[in-house]
């Protein structure tokens, strides 16, 4: 959700088993798609936290990451968006099993969202989605804040 087109593109690019250009667009403009959460009327409150590796690899090369640096700081500039830096210094933190994706439904369902190298899937049950929820509450409690965050990515974007 938070990727720009030529991003995404090198992401998908690298992908092994290697997809074919038609399986790239496909995924590209899938990705691209979802940004409109980031716009959709109502406004939904919306948050990340996100490991500073992903902004420090320079995926599709210096010009495509600058870009994509400059963009992430335009969406932490939204104000029912916040995005959050985990401190790579930090020895450990919660969300060290992996990502995953917190959803509230409009009749206040709550699930998640798990992806990884196996497969994906959602949680709909307790304890485990409650656990997510709170190891997602620990993990922003640990990242830094996002005014700190949006000073960084501004200061990596200049320095590229």
């Amino acid at each position: 959700m938070l990727q720009t087109e030529a991003y995404a593109r090198a992401v998908f690019a690298s992908h092994y088993p290697t997809y074919d250009d038609d399986e790239i667009e496909a995924k590209v403009a899938a990705r691209l798609e979802r940004q409109k959460l980031l716009s959709r009327r109502p406004l939904r409150d919306i948050s990340f936290v996100l490991e500073m590796i992903v902004l420090t690899r320079p995926i599709g090369g210096r010009r495509v990451m600058k870009a994509q640096l400059h963009h992430l700081a335009e969406v932490a500039r939204l104000r029912h968006v916040r995005i959050q830096l985990m401190d790579p210094y930090r020895e450990d933190h919660a969300a060290l099993d992996g990502p995953f994706v917190l959803l509230e439904t409009d009749k206040r369902q709550q699930l998640a969202y798990i992806e990884g190298q196996g497969g994906s899937f959602f949680l709909t049950e307790h304890p485990e989605l409650g656990n997510l929820f709170g190891q997602y509450g620990v993990t922003r409690a640990q990242a830094y804040t996002p005014e700190r965050t949006l000073e960084t990515i501004e200061k990596m974007a200049e320095e590229l």
